[in-house]
């Protein structure tokens, strides 16, 4: 969220596009985003809009122009720092005629006590800053400024609530913000939806760089989605890209009550694959072998950069997170969504031959990227997979 914190988020779901363009190039397809009329108290699905905070301008009429229709400012973070351009951004999202909505920046790691205060911290602030009445109010949570991640998923999760409950009780709707891989990975996220369902605001880049709209070939398949951050710099403007899966407003019921969706299979069961399950169309980025509800392999495989539905969101089989494919048809989630490494500085791309296929100018700047696979040899060196026929030295790692 914060441009200090971006490296840490563990967000990006892929290095460059499948053409092997570098990393920065903008390698998209047009997503089904509908027209609608702007307002300034309800956004329908599939719209585009922008998260701000004091990097950005006073002035929102740039980002309206260019097709956002909601807002999501930063307010607040701890208990004692207010974004001072927060009631100007909120005053000029309303008069371009933008759902104005707000985000704390959470540095109450895994104590409940300090997510109260934080929440309550949250919800004065949005008032003095002009934040409508019983609008969306966001729990950025994420590593940076002291907040610690690694207190374990139950603990995590139980603090997160403790914040999202007290927003709620003050007459304001919670949302969860952070990376795909800290939802996965050190939050339990169920626990939160159980209560708050389709309450996720969640960050997931098909590559970095410039990203105008966004490819839902790279959507991060987990249930209870309501907003999409798709790029850190939309069309250009240096500004976060976000699209709404579900509509939301302020001023009617609350669209968080549970809506018609699959339900997440639990360890070593399986569902029959429906009309009523999710479904989203994927690349294979690594050659997937076909595996059944118990794990066991079934002597059939996927081939990389292959196209496949997955049904439903990630399933856990003996541990290990897969997604199900058809009746009985499980791959790796990792083949598919890959493995996050952290580059340790800048490194050379390359390809399977070991020729670098870039010049300096267009290294990988250090920063969490999706690999796949196991470690790669090429000439006797080791090489990991972040696209097709692009390859990093482990080294770099």
């Amino acid at each position: 969220m914060q441009k200090r914190n971006k490296k840490l988020l563990g967000i990006l779901a892929c290095a460059a596009s499948l053409s092997g363009v570098a990393a920065g190039a903008v390698q998209v397809s047009k997503a089904n985003i509908s027209e609608v009329k702007a307002a300034t108290n309800s956004v329908g699905s599939r719209q585009l809009g922008v998260d701000v905070a004091s990097y950005q301008s006073n002035d929102m009429s740039g980002f309206s122009n260019s097709g956002s229709q909601f807002a999501i400012v930063k307010v607040s973070e701890g208990t004692n720092y207010r974004n001072p351009k927060a009631s100007s951004q909120i005053s000029s999202a309303l008069k371009n005629n933008m759902m104005p909505m707000a985000y704390h920046f959470a540095t109450f790691g895994a104590n409940s006590s300090a997510a109260v205060a934080e929440a309550n911290y949250a919800v004065s602030s949005a008032k003095a800053l002009g934040l409508p009445s019983g609008s969306y109010i966001a729990c950025d949570w994420e590593s940076g400024q002291g907040n610690n991640i690694s207190s374990g998923k139950n603990p995590s999760a139980n603090a997160i609530l403790a914040f999202m409950k007290q927003i709620q009780q003050s007459g304001y709707k919670p949302l969860l913000y952070s990376g795909a891989y800290l939802l996965n990975n050190n939050i339990n996220t169920s626990t939160i939806l159980s209560q708050f369902p389709n309450s996720l605001w969640v960050a997931s880049y098909a590559q970095a760089g410039r990203i105008d709209n966004p490819n839902f070939n790279y959507f991060p398949s987990m249930d209870g989605v309501a907003i999409w951050q798709f790029t850190d710099n939309w069309r250009g403007l240096n500004v976060d890209g976000n699209i709404t899966l579900l509509p939301l407003s302020y001023n009617s019921s609350s669209t968080q009550a549970p809506i018609q969706e699959a339900a997440k299979p639990s360890n070593n069961t399986t569902t029959q694959s429906s009309s009523s399950e999710a479904k989203t169309s994927k690349t294979v980025m690594y050659k997937s072998l076909v595996y059944d509800k118990n794990g066991n392999k079934t002597g059939k495989s996927i081939a990389a950069y292959s196209q496949v539905t997955v049904l439903g969101g990630m399933v856990q089989i003996n541990g290990r997170a897969y997604y199900k494919i058809g009746d009985n048809q499980y791959i790796v989630l990792n083949n598919v969504d890959g493995k996050m490494r952290t580059l340790s500085h800048n490194a050379y791309v390359y390809n399977n031959k070991g020729n670098r296929v870039y010049s300096a100018g267009k290294m990988i700047r250090g920063n969490s990227l999706k690999t796949y696979g196991a470690k790669y040899h090429i000439n006797g060196k080791g090489y990991y997979r972040i696209n097709k026929n692009r390859y990093i030295k482990a080294g770099n790692f």
